[in-house]
């Protein structure tokens, strides 16, 4: 049985450079990647790598400094590289993985904020990153399961070490991010082993096995994984008290993080994560607002439109009755969403995109009551995964199906993350690993493009004619208008100080959304600092950037192509895509002005030898 906690500073020795600058770079993104992979060694079996199959991640406190020790040893590798010697490709990604390594190691001065608590209602070891299965066919992958199995109870271990070093500090999450924690963990703690989800891969994937043949050998293995499930299960048993013993009572009082870091600069630092470039949370909010009566002036010309007398809250609430605008039926929503994306948003991609990958997606209801919807990405072994909250089907708005799916399906997250999937990327870029618990002290998922991208293809909707009445107009505006929204709640709480029920009553003064809907949104705010003012931001940047492109280039502007250039080269910051952008910008001008340039020269030739002709016939 062995957990991660090791430093691979081998992997940073400078004296490793030794070809040309493009063998240098892919030497080390190759390193980085195979270092990150030891590190996350479960997102190494969901991308059926099979490395490091026996091991789980390590949360031990002692991570905080080794990794640092490791980025920079990476960070020093790649300054010996000259980037002037690389090509174009080559550029982005040097710029990549240099603000990769550099974001990482100026957040590491915030380790122990945000890193000492990973466990929240929105991710852990109770939802993700738990013992997977390789589904290999050999005895090993057996053995290396059962490893896992045992190997909780030292995660467990682990992080309540960073519970108690959060007591500690005063630096432990609000009571509404771990409310629910305790319920979770229970859906994973069963009486007998056999009940356990964990427990499924000991029944016929074992005894259907052709590569384990005797008999005896099969029955072993099935005994010791039950141990090994029940292991597991006094393991998170174990967590389970901790949290609700130790850490919850402990919480902070306070909503915001301003509670950690008077000076605001630990808020500010997360901004900066999620954006990937300087914001004051001060700039942050008055764009919000600005927003927010950008977007409300729209809604009310809908109302005016359909003669409403009321506000756009009053709105909204005149829906709920209507069987048009919300079903208690959880597998009529389910097929609603499923129509919406395969009949009505796909067969009209091809007007916006070309070379679209062929990437499987389905659509499922979430097993948590956390997000409203959200997007798991793709393997080359599974499908992509829109997954929709229907814990409260009753507020689950139907006119809001097409703002979500276009955001989380296509061409949203699961479009973008096909792209870059299936585009010659460094492995590095090709997935930036999401975790969002322990930022800054992460290295960056580029928050702003992701989510920019998202949200900047809930407006593509409108181009591509898909919001077919007013009411998707307004649940597009809804969704609009909460990013919007997100700016001025979250340094609301963050930095302004506000308080849960502030927070919520303003969402539900601009939204369609309901109490508890509001309440969990809100909750999520106050976990994740920052994360939530990526959506808005980064959508703004995109939309400026096309503009740029349209005006540089008018009739020569090729919407497909602009968006190709988005999405085939991945996540990145967003100083790395205007660059990018600009670049493409030039180059367009150029090939036309080497067009003129040779029409020019054959004209000059043809009224020679026109000349010549006339001359001489």
């Amino acid at each position: 049985m062995r957990i991660l906690n090791l430093t691979l500073i081998v992997f940073g020795l400078p004296t490793l450079i030794h070809g040309t600058a493009e063998q240098d770079l892919k030497k080390l993104e190759e390193d980085f990647w195979s270092w990150r992979m030891r590190n996350n060694p479960s997102t190494s079996t969901f991308q059926g790598l099979g490395k490091y199959d026996d091991l789980m991640e390590s949360y031990n406190i002692t991570t905080f400094e080794t990794r640092r020790i490791d980025t920079e040893a990476f960070r020093n590798r790649l300054l010996l590289i000259s980037r002037v010697d690389l090509d174009p490709s080559g550029k982005v990604n040097y710029d990549i993985l240099n603000d990769t390594l550099e974001t990482f190691l100026e957040g590491n001065k915030w380790a122990e904020y945000g890193a000492l608590s990973p466990i929240s209602f929105l991710g852990g070891i109770q939802l993700y990153y738990g013992p997977y299965f390789s589904y290999g066919s050999s005895r090993g992958d057996f053995e290396n399961y059962i490893a896992r199995l045992r190997a909780v109870q030292t995660q467990v271990n682990e992080i309540k070490e960073l519970g108690r070093r959060a007591i500690a500090l005063n630096r432990t999450l609000h009571n509404v991010s771990m409310a629910k924690v305790p319920g979770q963990i229970d859906r994973l703690i069963f009486d007998h082993p056999e009940n356990s989800s964990y427990f499924l891969i000991f029944g016929d994937e074992l005894y259907n096995n052709s590569n384990i043949q005797n008999q005896t050998e099969k029955d072993e293995i099935k005994s010791r994984g039950s141990k090994a499930v029940v292991a597991y299960m006094d393991a998170m048993t174990d967590l389970k008290t901790f949290i609700t013993d130790e850490y919850m009572p402990a919480a902070r009082s306070q909503w915001g993080v301003y509670a950690w870091d008077s000076s605001n600069n630990y808020y500010r630092a997360c901004l900066k994560w999620h954006l990937s470039f300087e914001m004051s949370p001060e700039d942050v909010h008055n764009l919000g607002i600005q927003e927010v009566d950008k977007i409300t002036t729209a809604m009310h010309k809908i109302l005016d439109k359909q003669d409403f007398k009321g506000t756009v809250s009053d709105f909204f609430k005149s829906l709920e009755n209507d069987t048009r605008a919300f079903s208690d039926n959880q597998t009529y929503i389910l097929q609603f969403y499923n129509d919406t994306v395969f009949k009505r948003i796909n067969p009209k991609l091809g007007k916006l995109f070309k070379d679209i990958p062929d990437v499987p997606l389905e659509i499922k209801a979430s097993s948590s009551d956390g997000l409203g919807g959200g997007y798991s990405s793709a393997s080359e072994t599974s499908p992509g995964r829109f997954t929709i909250n229907l814990f409260r089907p009753k507020e689950v708005p139907l006119f809001e199906a097409m703002a979500l799916s276009l955001h989380e399906a296509n061409p949203g997250h699961h479009m973008q993350h096909s792209y870059s999937m299936k585009a010659d990327l460094p492995d590095f870029r090709r997935d930036p690993m999401l975790s969002f618990y322990n930022i800054p002290n992460w290295f960056p998922y580029y928050s702003s493009y992701q989510e920019g991208w998202g949200l900047y293809s809930e407006y593509l909707g409108e181009e591509l004619g898909l919001y077919e009445d007013d009411y998707e107009m307004m649940g597009r505006y809804s969704y609009d208008i909460l990013r919007a929204c997100r700016l001025v709640v979250d340094t609301g709480l963050h930095y302004y100080r506000w308080s849960r029920e502030e927070a919520i009553t303003y969402l539900q003064n601009y939204t369609a959304m309901a109490y508890g809907s509001a309440a969990n949104e809100i909750d999520r705010y106050i976990t994740w600092p920052g994360q939530a003012c990526a959506y808005k931001v980064g959508e703004i940047k995109i939309r400026e950037l096309r503009k740029h492109a349209e005006d540089e280039l008018g009739s020569r502007f090729n919407i497909q192509e602009f968006h190709l250039q988005v999405l085939e080269n991945g996540a990145m910051p967003m100083s790395v895509l205007e660059s990018l952008i600009k670049r493409w910008i030039q180059d367009i001008k150029s090939e036309t002005s080497a067009g003129v340039i040779n029409t020019s020269n054959l004209l000059t030739l043809s009224a020679f030898y026109l000349s010549y002709i006339i001359l001489f016939k």
